[in-house]
């Protein structure tokens, strides 16, 4: 097994991670939607390990999202009260009655324990990182990964410059999701030609079948896709597209398995023995 093996899996693992969720799309699945959900548990680690650190609060995720991704402190409420709908998070007051405490609860940390596997599976055929039976049964190993997981701003918005290819895609609405799509019929039929259901993705991934529509037109004058029949329903992908995702691909396994190592040595001092 090597990196296409490696690559086979995480296409169909992350392609599979948000299909038919629903609303759950609209929580995390896209670059400044999953940082604002990232960064909520990062604070939430924290004081997870250390009960001495700041708890979570609108201001400080408001503040640590802008910092991280730029988001705006509206975009950032308006998540905020839509992980509330979901169950992902919960209220409590502070000791300051003009705030009140964020609390992620343990379905928000089973849905990242979730995304984590679907990112550290991959890893195993390029021998970056073996998960143990604890790290992928234990949800808590995720909290680890998100404490240890503190890129600077620099450094996200390096690593994005670095792919602008993938940063089309992941910066938007269904964009990702619409690629792995293309990116598995690819896989399946090992041709660069793929059939596509707009109907179906739009169904799958909770957006609006407009919104795909302007994905493909977008990622057309883009020069990365062509369409080869009406209505989408056969789609050309251009080499580069599949050379630039191998090496977003390449990069971020290198990122993630550097950070999974930090993070179990973390979890192995902290975690109840």
């Amino acid at each position: 097994m090597g990196f296409a093996d490696a690559r086979a899996i995480y296409i169909e693992r992350a392609s599979a991670l948000y299909r038919n969720t629903g609303l759950l799309n609209k929580a995390v699945n896209t670059l400044p939607r999953h940082l604002i959900f990232g960064c909520a548990l990062h604070v939430h680690a924290r004081h997870a390990f250390d009960p001495a650190a700041p708890a979570l609060t609108l201001t400080r995720l408001q503040k640590l999202s802008a910092e991280h991704g730029g988001v705006s402190p509206g975009r950032v409420a308006a998540q905020v009260l839509l992980l509330r709908k979901l169950g992902f998070l919960d209220t409590r007051p502070a000791d300051d009655r003009r705030q009140r405490l964020l609390e992620p609860t343990g379905k928000m940390v089973s849905e990242d324990h979730r995304w984590l596997m679907a990112q550290l599976t991959p890893l195993e055929p390029l021998g970056l990182f073996r998960l143990t039976e604890a790290e992928r049964s234990t949800p808590e190993f995720a909290l680890a990964f998100r404490l240890t997981r503190a890129a600077t701003p620099d450094e996200v918005t390096a690593f994005v410059q670095r792919h602008p290819t993938i940063a089309f895609f992941i910066t938007r609405d269904g964009g990702y999701s619409m690629l792995l799509e293309l990116l598995w019929e690819w896989q399946k039929s090992g041709s660069t030609s793929v059939a596509f259901d707009v109907m179906a993705t739009a169904g799958a991934f909770c957006v609006s079948k407009s919104q795909i529509w302007n994905l493909l037109h977008a990622a057309e004058a883009q020069g990365l896709i062509r369409t080869e029949a009406p209505a989408w329903r056969l789609i050309s992908l251009n080499e580069q597209l599949l050379v630039d995702f191998d090496a977003w691909f390449a990069d971020k396994a290198n990122e993630i398995a550097a950070i999974a190592t930090q993070a179990r040595d973390l979890w192995s001092e902290y975690r109840p023995k």
